[in-house]
């Protein structure tokens, strides 16, 4: 059996494992993806992906995870439509959100009747932050990690640019972040692309969320023991630069990855602010006379502005601690010049808009948050090596929280996400689609991608003809900004059947009924009816002959009969006459167990029949009044009674103790 419409050769299907007979799949919005709010605590959010079966429209509805906490869409129940001009499969629309932490349910519509209902459990509207800076910013060098997030709403992207096998690192240029996959921040999520694990960002999420309460995201491009120039000379996306403790940065590095996290998973996400915290080895550096204070203000200024003109975000907020204290010649100190210049950045909004203050962390030294008078360390849990328990990186992430203000979320430009590309699909010869890219400025480039890799270029054209496979469109502006569609699929040959509907329900006898119709067949064979006391194993109960080829609905129904008290799972596998077969999707039905006897016909005539799952045993026949008028035994699961004697009227057939009515 197959499909009479175009569909049949092109649909979208996801990168990522799937359920093999998803009638809508969708493919944008993954997992925990957080987009970032505006001022108004809204979000535009797109979803997209891609039917197996014929829908005229595409409707969604997103509910709160967490009473109170967003708005349901749409508001009062029910679903609200977000595509009715499906292009060969491929659908995508938007809602708008606020901010909250959402589970989303979409269906296909076709006539009356839905599809089963896909989902994404976790998609949020909240805030997104990038970390950069040095090792108060990003850990590492053996400093101890802090908590994950204890909240569900804190997630971050698992991965980091280097490779443990060689010990290396990745240039600027040579960086291919795989397609992002949202998680939630544990302990040791690495907070792509360089950051080595929570440190003390699990907490700050959790603060941000119990304050606010909507999800957060977090990105960290921090590198650990980097000066305030080490940033500003790999703003050249070439250029090498050395550490004050000799360490030569591969080429492009520190600040790419800034870069990359802005370019990547900012422009798919929105973002709120970068969050930098650096400044100890600009101390270790200063000597006396030097100018300290102009050489670090006239580069942080410079890194600000090229993460502004890199991204193409030129409000891009900053928040800024002012950090410096560091060991040098065996004693701890702060540097004044570094602090200034700090605070010049933060409060001179004339000459450096929309720097925001972030915390002074050089008054906390001591070891109950820092256990070297440099590096906050302490989880709030796990014992030092003195046994004893220090809370250093729960106070920095306090810190922190402390300074996303009412003021700073009100005053600062948030960014929203780009929307994915809208791609649309025209048949071509045999199995073969043509993809199209939407239009696009001169500098921006269509990049055509196979299967699941989301780095590998296969075309550069903005129409792209293919055959079966798994495909998907990334566009990168003249910034290095890029998006990716939602995922395209090419199928090789047709769908075996065009299902219409199929139901499960009690019917008034006690028994299963069971009801399916298809919109169209071709070379259909028979339909097997498959039943699970599990929904993992079916066994067949029954074959019906399908009607085989037909351009108009046809509609089908068998009675399931004698079910002891349960819940039972039910499917249709409809199998070709070449063999190839297809299965609805799995309904349930509730079995109250008191039908396991048949008596017919009913009315009664001369005769009867009496059938059970089970031995009938004793049968006794009383009239409304309550008197015996017969009876009978058998060990048998059949008897044929004749009650040709008995008047018209109401009786009650007690069989092994479970009581039928019947009329004569």
């Amino acid at each position: 059996m197959s499909l009479n419409l175009s569909l049949l050769t092109s649909l979208f299907v996801l990168f990522t494992a799937l359920k093999t007979f998803s009638q809508v799949v969708v493919t944008f919005p993954t997992e925990r993806a957080v987009f970032q709010r505006n001022q108004s605590n809204e979000a535009d959010v797109y979803i997209g992906g891609y039917v197996t079966q014929p829908f005229q429209k595409i409707e969604v509805r997103f509910t709160p995870r967490v009473a109170g906490e967003g708005q349901a869409v749409p508001s009062g129940g029910g679903w609200v439509t977000i595509d009715d001009q499906l292009s060969v499969g491929q659908f995508l629309g938007s809602v708008k959100l606020t901010g909250g932490w959402y589970q989303l349910e979409i269906r296909g519509v076709n006539g009356g009747n839905t599809s089963a209902i896909s989902t994404v459990a976790r998609v949020g509207v909240g805030e997104v932050f990038v970390v950069a800076g040095q090792s108060n910013a990003t850990g590492g060098d053996s400093n101890p990690n802090g908590p994950g997030a204890a909240h569900d709403q804190v997630n971050s992207v698992n991965f980091q640019n280097f490779d443990a096998s060689t010990l290396t690192v990745s240039p600027y240029s040579s960086v291919q972040l795989p397609c992002p996959e949202f998680v939630h921040l544990d302990a040791n999520v690495k907070t792509a692309p360089f950051g080595n694990y929570a440190w003390c960002w699990g907490s700050f999420g959790d603060k941000i969320y119990e304050k606010l309460h909507v999800p957060v995201m977090i990105f960290n491009g921090g590198w650990s023991s980097t000066g305030v120039d080490n940033w500003k000379q790999t703003t050249d996306p070439n250029a090498v630069t050395t550490s004050a403790f000799g360490y030569t940065f591969p080429a492009g590095l520190p600040f790419g990855h800034l870069r990359l996290a802005l370019n990547n998973y900012i422009a798919q996400l929105g973002v709120r602010a970068v969050l930098w915290h650096q400044g100890e080895t600009d101390n270790f550096l200063e000597q006396p006379g030097d100018n300290t204070y102009n050489r670090y203000l006239s580069a942080l200024w410079d890194v600000v502005n090229a993460t502004r003109n890199y991204s193409g975000k030129p409000n891009l907020a900053w928040l800024v601690a002012r950090a410096s204290r560091f060991t040098v010649n065996g004693a701890t100190r702060v540097s004044a010049n570094v602090v200034n210049a700090q605070n010049e950045l933060i409060n001179n909004d004339g000459a450096y808009p929309h720097i925001y203050p972030g915390p002074e962390t050089d008054p906390y030294y001591t070891i109950e948050y820092r256990h070297d008078e440099i590096h906050f360390r302490g989880d709030g849990v796990t014992p030092a090596p003195d046994g004893n328990v220090y809370s250093g990186l729960i106070h920095l992430a306090t810190f922190w929280a402390d300074k996303i203000t009412p003021d700073f979320i009100s005053q600062s430009n948030p960014y929203a996400a780009t929307p994915p590309p809208a791609v649309t699909g025209a048949y071509a010869t045999g199995s073969q689609v043509t993809f199209t890219g939407p239009s696009i400025p001169g500098s921006s480039q269509y990049n055509w991608l196979a299967g699941g890799n989301c780095n590998e270029v296969q075309s550069t054209a903005q129409q792209w003809t293919v055959g079966p496979g798994l495909y998907k469109l990334k566009i990168v502006d003249s910034n290095s900004n890029t998006v990716f569609s939602p995922a395209l699929n090419v199928l090789s040959s047709p769908l075996p059947v065009t299902w219409q509907s199929f139901s499960a329900r009690m019917g008034g006898n006690g028994r299963v009924m069971l009801n399916w119709a298809t919109a169209s067949e071709t070379n259909a064979s028979h339909f097997e009816v498959q039943r699970s006391t599990d929904s993992r194993d079916f066994v067949t109960v029954k074959s019906v002959t399908a009607t085989g080829n037909s351009r108009t609905s046809s509609f089908y129904s068998y009675e399931d009969e004698f079910l002891p008290k349960g819940i039972y799972y039910y499917r249709i596998k409809e199998v070709d006459e070449d063999g190839q077969s297809d299965l609805t999707r799995i309904v349930n039905v509730r079995v109250e167990g008191t039908e396991t006897v048949r008596i017919f016909p009913n009315p009664a005539a001369d005769v009867i029949q009496i059938e059970s799952a089970q031995p009938l045993n004793r049968i006794a026949i009383f009239n409304s009044a309550g008197k015996l008028v017969q009876s009978a035994a058998t060990e048998g699961k059949k008897l044929e009674l004749n009650v040709a004697a008995l008047p018209k009227g109401l009786y009650i057939i007690s069989v092994d103790g479970r009581e039928l009515k019947i009329v004569k």
